[in-house]
């Protein structure tokens, strides 16, 4: 089946994904915003004479109709919706079918790996992982063994190197970072049924080299992020809650897992410190309370935040008010400060999102000629391996930045 919808031509193809789709309970909604989209693209391919859909075809139409970077880990909704559009097809071209999404909570492995599955979640719990962390590996596996089984292998003896080629394939025009992602869980999976019994076979996979050729990060300027804070209005309660959480993240370079789940006990105002456990990492963070964000907190505490009986410091301002579940709401925040301060365009190529802010820390304390191995205490970092990488930036300092090696 696979060979027959690769040679199907563009109408076609969208035909046979729409109906597959509608038989796996794609909702109407849903699938209008992916028709509109593929709407768009069929007019694409009519205008450049192409008869069959490829990888090349699909991003062009992000970039070039959409402003979309097929490669943007934060889009707007919208943007990611769009993207998934010309996703769907590719992996639906390649493999003949999709993995759907299900809500959180409702990855159940299929009968022939669950036992192996469920074992492996409870090991990989055992290592302390975030809860983050530990909900993507349960996607992630359960994407797979979805797969295999509706590529007739249902189980471990009848699962075999061409399937998970086959499933790997699926993932073509995904960044490096996605798919290096998707191998090693997949494989650890693999390794754990081996050593545990589950099989005897040894599955090969195909090294993933991430970080060549990746481009420079961006960042705010330091003039920029002072140009987002004065964007905000604090003279009501949501602005004094938003500039206290962006203020976070341009003086600390919090993620925003970290400030979404910051708890009022882990607020030392007497002692001026901010003590976290970072989400990603499981790490404790020790913070100096810098004055500008002790005033900041003080004022959304007491002038902003609803009177609730919730630990978390930041609230959703609509009731009922509780804590934030999703991060969504900060990025598309951000983008509207961003927007204000006349330093981003919608649509435009310039990325622009919440985690840029911690480039700009970086790249600000390069410029003062902090050592690599103190922005990393900063960032959080869990190694000093993934700090080098937020200093891949285009700073004049970053030639004369040493590493710290002990002798």
């Amino acid at each position: 089946m696979g060979e027959y919808i690769n040679n199907m031509p563009i109408p076609e193809l969208i035909n046979e994904l729409d109906s597959y789709m509608v038989s796996l309970g794609y909702t109407a909604s849903t699938l209008r915003h992916h028709r509109q989209a593929w709407n768009a693209l069929k007019n694409l391919a009519l205008a450049e004479g192409a008869t069959h859909f490829s990888k090349e075809l699909g991003f062009k139409l992000l970039r070039e109709h959409y402003k979309i970077d097929p490669y943007e880990s934060n889009l707007s909704e919208y943007k990611s919706v769009v993207r998934r559009s010309v996703m769907l097809l590719l992996e639906f071209q390649i493999s003949g079918s999709i993995a759907k999404r299900l809500p959180k909570g409702e990855y159940e492995f299929p009968a022939g790996f669950k036992t192996a599955g469920d074992q492996f979640m409870e090991y990989m719990t055992e290592s302390n992982l975030a809860p983050g962390t530990l909900y993507n590996y349960r996607m992630l596996i359960f994407r797979a063994t979805l797969f295999f089984v509706n590529h007739k292998a249902s189980d471990f003896k009848s699962l075999n190197n061409d399937v998970i080629n086959l499933y790997l394939k699926t993932f073509a025009g995904y960044s490096k970072a996605y798919i290096a992602t998707n191998v090693q869980v997949l494989s650890k999976f693999l390794i754990f049924a081996n050593e545990h019994g589950y099989t005897d076979k040894v599955f090969k996979f195909p090294a993933v080299t991430v970080f060549k050729d990746r481009r420079v990060s961006e960042y705010y300027t330091a003039e920029e992020v002072s140009k987002i804070l004065s964007s905000i209005d604090r003279g009501n309660a949501l602005g004094k809650r938003n500039y206290a959480m962006v203020l976070l993240g341009a003086r600390y370079g919090l993620r925003i897992s970290d400030i979404l789940s910051l708890k009022l006990n882990e607020l030392d105002f007497e002692n001026n410190r901010i003590s976290i456990i970072q989400q990603k990492t499981g790490n404790p963070l020790e913070l100096d309370m810098l004055p500008d964000v002790g005033w900041a907190l003080i004022d959304y505490l007491k002038n902003g935040r609803p009177y609730v009986d919730c630990d978390n410091v930041f609230l959703c301002h609509t009731h009922p008010y509780k804590a934030f579940t999703r991060g969504v709401t900060m990025q598309s925040m951000l983008r509207q400060y961003a927007l204000s301060a006349g330093i981003w365009k919608a649509g435009s190529e310039k990325r622009c999102s919440f985690h840029m802010l911690r480039y700009s820390l970086a790249s600000d304390l390069i410029q003062q000629g902090v050592s690599l191995t103190t922005i990393s205490g900063i960032l959080g970092h869990s190694e000093l391996n993934v700090t080098t990488l937020y200093t891949q930036l285009d700073v004049p300092q970053l030639k004369a930045c040493a590493l710290e090696v002990p002798v």
